[in-house]
């Protein structure tokens, strides 16, 4: 079986570590496939749903079906024209990937989701909002990938228009999220942390059910715990 990346060269995708530029020269891409390998592996004979934010050619799209033969593909993208990427196994919705009713519009094509890539606005702002809302709906185990990081980054992309819409970076957010994970639940529960219960509601299920944070260069890929896993761990003391 081919691997990630050697589909992802196939189709032409940027999350691979080159690809063919419409004037047909091979340009740098971003080289993410060989991480996500690494996770996502795990699930290529499930059964389940995969989500993309962002669109572009379709090429990932294209790429995620085949690597996964039997997942259910969920593209979402503004561009209305992309809704011709629609095949077998290919969804497409077209929709803000903020809006408060996507999350509707996605179990609309598959409630089993193990896998939500933000490769969306690259915002912070949008990052954010979309991850707060998006992230509860992963299936036990599943993974939430949000790439391109640092397009916001002040001098990153001199040319890309930075959409800023908070003001703290999304990288220090990430880790605040992932704070949770830093000191043993067992040793140190909630009620003897000051700062958590000041958090919101929705905050504090988020960062009791993140399993593990990753960063990779320009993307960070959190995992959902399994409550099965979990189980298991308290069961070995």
């Amino acid at each position: 079986m081919e691997s990630l990346h050697e589909i992802g060269i196939k189709y032409n995708t940027d999350k691979a570590w080159s690809r063919i530029n419409k004037k047909g020269v091979k340009v740098y891409g971003h080289n993410y496939l060989k991480y996500y390998e690494l996770f996502l592996q795990s699930l290529r004979e499930h059964k389940f749903t995969l989500v993309e934010l962002g669109c572009y050619t379709g090429a990932s799209l294209k790429m995620w079906k085949e690597y996964f033969p039997h997942a259910n593909i969920v593209g979402v993208d503004l561009d209305e024209s992309l809704k011709k990427l629609e095949e077998d196994r290919i969804s497409f919705i077209c929709c803000d990937a903020t809006s408060s009713d996507l999350p509707e519009k996605i179990v609309h094509y598959g409630q089993h989701i193990e896998c939500i890539i933000d490769d969306c606005s690259h915002a912070w702002g949008d990052q954010r909002r979309t991850f707060e809302m998006l992230f509860p709906m992963l299936a036990d185990g599943g993974y939430y990938i949000i790439e391109d990081l640092e397009c916001g980054s002040m001098g990153a992309y001199p040319d890309y228009p930075p959409k800023v819409l908070d003001a703290q970076p999304f990288w220090d957010y990430a880790i605040d999220r992932a704070r949770y994970l830093r000191v043993s639940r067992r040793r140190h529960p909630e009620e003897k942390r000051p700062y958590f219960d000041q958090l919101p509601p929705h905050i504090q299920e988020i960062e009791k059910s993140i399993d593990m944070a990753v960063i990779v260069p320009g993307a960070i890929i959190f995992r959902k715990e399994s409550q099965e896993r979990a189980k298991q761990e308290c069961q070995i003391i």
